[in-house]
Parts: C-alpha cells; sequence; structure tokens
C-alpha cells in the first residue's frame, strides 16, 4: 500500500485548472494521452483548438483562432480571456501546458503551495533572452496565480495591451510584466530546476532534475503513458521516502531578481 494521505490533503488544499492548447488533428493522439494521463489529477482541465469541425467533448473549446504556430500568441491570449471569465473565481492557479508536455500534478501543487494566489505569481522555467525581466518558457508550462490572471486580463488583454503576434511565451511574459505580475524562481533548494523545456532523455543526468520535478516537454504519447505508468504504478521495494527532508524541498520561494 502506498500512503497518499499528504498529496490528498494538499489536492484539496490547492485548486489548479489547467488549461492545453492543441489542434483538432491532435484529439486522438496527443489530447488522448493527456486525458489519460496527467492532467486528470488537476482540478480542472479544458483544451482548446481551433475552429474546425470536430466531435469533441465538453473539455474542448473552439477559440475561432486559426491553427498554426503563427497563430499560437493568438490562441493564448485568447485562451487566457476564456479562463479568466468563465474560471477566474473559481480556482487558486491556472497551469498553461502544451498538449506534448508531462505535469507531475502532486509537485506542482507542492509547490504552489508556498505561495499565495492571492498575490501576482508567475512560475515556470524561467528565460532571459529576449526581455530584460525573462519570461517562462511555454513548452515547460507556466503557471499563473489567480491574481496573476486577473490583473492579465483587466490591465492587459481587455485594454489591447498584449501582442498577438511573436513568440507565444515571450509574449505573454511580457505583457504579465506590463501589468505587474513579477517572475518567480522554481528552482529547489539545491539549485536544480523543476520546470523543464525539453524531452526526459534529454535532461536526465546525476544533476539535472530537482527530485520534485514538476514538467517535462516533447513527451510523445508512447513515453507519456510509460511516464505516468513509472511514476503512479511502479514501486521499488526497500525504499522510502523521507516526508521530511521533502518539506524543506522548496525553502526560499521569491521573486527572480533583476539582470
Amino acid at each position: 500500500m502506498i500512503d497518499e494521505s499528504a498529496a490528498r490533503a494538499l489536492h484539496r488544499q490547492v485548486r489548479v485548472l489547467c488549461w492545453i492548447p492543441s489542434t483538432e488533428k491532435q484529439l486522438n493522439s496527443k489530447v488522448r494521452a493527456v486525458n489519460d494521463t496527467w492532467v486528470k489529477r488537476c482540478d480542472g482541465h479544458v483544451f482548446f483548438v481551433d475552429t474546425q469541425h470536430h466531435n469533441a467533448s465538453s473539455d474542448v473549446i473552439e477559440l475561432g483562432v486559426k491553427d498554426g504556430r503563427g497563430h499560437l500568441t493568438e490562441k493564448s491570449v485568447a485562451a487566457l480571456a476564456y479562463v479568466y471569465e468563465k474560471y477566474g473565481k473559481d480556482y487558486d492557479w491556472f497551469l498553461k501546458g502544451d498538449d506534448d508536455a508531462y505535469v507531475v500534478v502532486e509537485n506542482l501543487k507542492f509547490l504552489l503551495s508556498h505561495y499565495n494566489p492571492n498575490t501576482p505569481v508567475y512560475l515556470g522555467h524561467l528565460y532571459k533572452w529576449h526581455l530584460r525581466e525573462g519570461y517562462m518558457s511555454g513548452g515547460a508550462s507556466y503557471v499563473l496565480s489567480r491574481e496573476a490572471l486577473r490583473l492579465l486580463n483587466v490591465n492587459g488583454i481587455r485594454r489591447n495591451k498584449c501582442r498577438l503576434t511573436g513568440d507565444e511565451d515571450v509574449e505573454i511574459g511580457r505583457c504579465l510584466h506590463d501589468v505587474g505580475v513579477s517572475s518567480h524562481n522554481t528552482l529547489d533548494r539545491f539549485g536544480r530546476e523543476t520546470f523543464h523545456p525539453l524531452n526526459p532523455t534529454t535532461h536526465i543526468g546525476a544533476d539535472c532534475c530537482s527530485q520534485l520535478s514538476i514538467s517535462f516537454h516533447k513527451v510523445n504519447p508512447d513515453l507519456m503513458r510509460v511516464v505516468d505508468h513509472l511514476l503512479y504504478r511502479t514501486s521499488v521495494y526497500g525504499r522510502n521516502l523521507d516526508m521530511k527532508s521533502l518539506q524543506l524541498h522548496f525553502m526560499e520561494p521569491g521573486i527572480v531578481p533583476p539582470p
């Protein structure tokens, strides 16, 4: 037997909506794999697709935005507006994940438990290539607090201050910083990353990843199911987690200092 009492308690305390942009052609492949694995551990979820006709379930929303990488920023802005209008008061946190991302929701919720969702918080894998303040990798998944989502919509999207073209993660990061939402550190206490922008096989190494890693990107449906099985249906005899040490894993969450 596995004692999941700590995870269950945290599940009730930290409410996360997961939203995933995708396309109609992925409904029976990537979207199905996400539905079969990690997204069912979110408190709610929704997929956003293009305008093509399909026989989709109620968790798939057509945004009226064209498909294609060139329209990804516009799709995310429209999705964030929809999420705020429909779910903004129902959840504490809002995670954007790609349809080829894998997220360990329990680890995500543990990290989020260190923050107040009523303050503007923006979390993920930090890049500083294009913005002085930095932005979170879209592929690695990023998270907004309830207040960050409100500020983005009320002071950004509704006032047409968020760009609809350009790299999606850069432009969402730019708009968030413009409305006063700060990037926060997601490294563990050993300085290891928790949100990973590449495939697990690319990252894996002795010092690559936090023991409480949260996300990986570029995970195909087969690998997604394998990872899910290994995490939730496989145990190693004789090994027990030291829960006290894990409680100290994220001792110093804080705002990322400017360069």
